[in-house]
């Protein structure tokens, strides 16, 4: 049988789970676009972005440096119809937290290569695997990786052999089995703001942390802290600090 004292803590913690939905419902989604460049050509990626800001959200921008080298920002901004832009050096799991959907308006060979083999090491990748496992949304226009886009036909590169084309097709199945959403350039997407899975910090994970040896525990903006976490952290003297 559930005490009245755990009865009464569940109340609370769904209540504050019901209460922190309801201040995401009607928000302006936030999305981040990573942008990075590719062999045929970024038009798709460009024009997609053009469009992409007549929508009622907020769309900041990164690129990687080695787009940069070959774009001036001021050329980028130009291009694209937005001038929210931020270096991908900056892009902490803090940041990180604040938007809903990261966007991939450019599916560049080397990328797609680089999220299947889960390389960590290159920037813009790590920010697509932390986002990807922090539960948000990842979506990607697929004209880059897509060997029977027309836009592939329309540069004349659609005549490669069909072990080739197989295997693009092939990994742009892996993309979609890693939970990135694949979209076409004229689909009507939906961005709207996901009611988010909340990262719940329980008693367990407290006496994980003392286990640990750490003094500290710091977890993400909008995460639930039960009751019972709460009074373990205070008398194993625990810091809990959100980000």
């Amino acid at each position: 049988m559930i005490s009245k004292k755990q009865s009464v803590m569940a109340k609370n913690t769904l209540q504050e789970l019901y209460m922190r939905n309801e201040k995401s419902r009607g928000r302006k989604p936030h999305i981040l676009a990573l942008l990075t460049s590719h062999m045929i050509g970024m038009e798709p990626g460009f024009s997609y972005l053009q469009k992409l800001i007549q929508e009622d959200i907020t769309l900041r921008m990164a690129a990687e440096e080695e787009m940069l080298t070959q774009f001036p920002l001021e050329e980028l901004v130009f291009l694209t119809g937005n001038d929210d832009w931020i270096s991908a050096s900056l892009i902490n799991d803090q940041l990180l937290d604040h938007f809903d959907d990261i966007l991939l308006p450019i599916l560049s060979f080397s990328l797609i290569t680089d999220l299947l083999t889960l390389n960590e090491q290159r920037p813009l990748v790590r920010i697509i695997l932390k986002a990807l496992l922090k539960g948000k949304r990842v979506t990607a226009l697929k004209a880059g990786g897509d060997p029977f886009s027309q836009y592939w036909k329309l540069k004349g590169m659609d005549k490669g052999p069909d072990l080739l084309k197989r295997k693009l097709n092939g990994q742009m199945a892996e993309l979609k089995m890693l939970g990135i959403r694949l979209i076409d350039l004229n689909d009507g997407t939906d961005f709207t703001v996901q009611q988010m899975k909340k990262t719940v910090i329980s008693d367990e994970t407290v006496r994980f942390a003392y286990l640990s040896k750490l003094d500290q525990l710091t977890v993400p903006k909008g995460a639930i802290i039960t009751p019972l976490a709460r009074d373990t952290a205070k008398e194993l003297k625990i810091d809990i600090i959100l980000l």
